[in-house]
């Protein structure tokens, strides 16, 4: 209904009125028009400022409230101001510890690319500050949903003052543990892979190594051993390349030569244990363009049998050898040495099996050790198949290193996991769940091989241990220090 001239000129300028015949008075209020890019219009957003009752005007308590709010803010601006030229060298110091803004961006346009399917109207932690906050977090080891939360939680304000639009709420650790059981986990391996791809130096001969690993804790009444991670490691740059999460009812055999698709393995030589000699594998690393070295037990009898018979075979003279030195390791004095013949000494029937080997070798590896304690000696013989071309020269070489490198797996990977990322005890039976929670485990760690590599080109001296500068990382400023020295660095390599 018309307003009363008389009422209008009560009322502060640029305001509006409303009559309420129950409350029998006029509620003032300001209103201005936003867009909103959800529904793709413009929606009204009002600010009560007073009423009007017996033809008198009387501001509400809450907006003189907000009021006094605001002149507190704009005079603690000022004078934060006037202080910032009196901080000169303390800003300029905190200046150098800021993160350059690569490693955080490349993060944040990674995490981007993930399909989001909640209702984004109603979206209040954006998918890709959930991903920095969890990766920062698991590079000191925090990488359950409570310390993620409690991460999230002490780091907010270092954060906010980085990103203006920074949710300015703490995340319950539910959110955490729904959304990384939300994320399928293809999306999250592409996530992943975009991130460490930068992270991989171009060596002259690279070995990745296959392998399983069984997070106990995660255990069922039909994986009473727990659920199996296979992943593919490059042993020269500490990275997890991709990995898998076996099925309940199903064994790696069956996927370990699915996941060789989509990796760039020219130039590579990919290593495994005899759980995974399997013709299918050796053929699928061929065609990649990879050389294979795979191990032979009794579950490969006759080829087993015919390897070792070609080793004891004295009529034949073209082995070459190579014989390491005496090392100490683990309280015993270990003495490692190989002996290669050309994989043709096998025959046609088992060349024609196993793609390559005609062209490449057979191995045996022997480990003669001593324990230190007690004087105890022992020998241990080990066979393998490889396409690594018999008439190389350094070819005695090439085997050993290739032998001796698929330990990396379980010496910087999975021990790694297991001891400072307690990730045995990883109590989780969602399938989405587990994969996430461990590829996270997996990106602190090739970020932390990385900080131990630049660390050791910059210093002939030990590199600083990991347990050490996961200590050191438990503050999002140094977390995002290190993560931006990590990407740096591999932008200028």
């Amino acid at each position: 209904m018309p307003v009363d001239q008389k009422i209008l000129k009560l009322i502060p300028e640029g305001c509006r009125v409303n009559w309420n015949a129950t409350n029998k008075r006029y509620y003032v209020f300001k209103s201005k028009y936003v867009y909103d890019p959800s529904k793709k219009r413009g929606k009204e957003i009002r600010t009560q400022v007073g009423v009007v009752v017996d033809g008198k005007f009387q501001f509400s308590k809450s907006y003189l409230l907000k009021q006094q709010v605001k002149e507190l803010k704009e005079t603690a601006a000022k004078a934060a101001e006037k202080s910032s030229a009196r901080t000169e060298k303390q800003t300029a110091a905190a200046a150098e510890t800021k993160p350059v803004p690569d490693g955080v961006k490349a993060v944040l346009d990674s995490a981007s690319e993930v399909k989001d399917s909640r209702q984004q109207s109603k979206v209040v932690y954006p998918l890709d500050y959930v991903y920095l906050i969890s990766l920062l977090a698991s590079l000191s080891g925090q990488t359950s949903c409570v310390q993620i939360a409690d991460f999230w939680a002490s780091s907010r304000a270092a954060l906010e003052a980085l990103f203006d639009d920074f949710p300015r709420e703490n995340i319950p650790h539910d959110t955490v543990r729904r959304l990384l059981m939300l994320i399928d986990p293809a999306e999250f391996a592409s996530f992943y892979k975009r991130l460490v791809t930068p992270l991989l130096d171009q060596y002259l001969s690279r070995v990745a190594a296959v392998d399983g690993q069984a997070v106990r804790a995660s255990r069922t009444e039909k994986a009473a051993s727990g659920r199996f991670v296979l992943a593919f490691h490059d042993t020269e740059n500490g990275v997890a390349l991709c990995q898998k999460v076996v099925g309940e009812k199903e064994n790696e055999i069956t996927h370990a030569a699915s996941m060789v698709e989509g990796l760039d393995l020219s130039g590579c030589v990919v290593t495994a244990d005899a759980m995974n000699t399997q013709r299918s594998f050796a053929k699928s690393l061929v065609e990649a363009g990879a050389d294979y070295c795979l191990a032979v037990r009794e579950n490969q009898k006759t080829l087993w049998y015919d390897i070792r018979m070609a080793f004891l075979d004295v009529t034949e003279t073209r082995a070459r050898s190579w014989t390491g030195d005496a090392a100490l390791e683990h309280g015993r004095l270990e003495r490692r040495s190989v002996r290669v013949l050309p994989g043709s000494v096998l025959g046609p029937a088992q060349c024609g099996h196993w793609i390559g080997l005609e062209e490449g070798c057979i191995i045996a590896a022997v480990t003669e050790s001593i324990d230190k304690k007690t004087g105890r000696e022992s020998s241990q013989e080990r066979y393998f198949i490889t396409t690594l071309r018999w008439d190389s020269r350094l070819i005695a070489e090439q085997a050993a290193r290739a032998v001796r490198r698929h330990r990396g797996v379980e010496n910087e990977l999975h021990y790694v996991l297991d001891v400072n990322f307690q990730q045995d005890r990883t109590q989780c039976k969602n399938a989405n769940y587990l994969y996430n929670r461990v590829l996270l485990n997996k990106f602190a760690v090739g970020v932390l091989n990385k900080l131990q590599n630049e660390e050791s080109k910059e210093s002939a001296a030990e590199p600083t241990s990991k347990k050490r500068w996961m200590n050191k990382l438990h503050s999002a400023q140094t977390a995002l220090a290190a993560l931006a020295r990590v990407y740096q660095a591999a932008v200028h390599a």
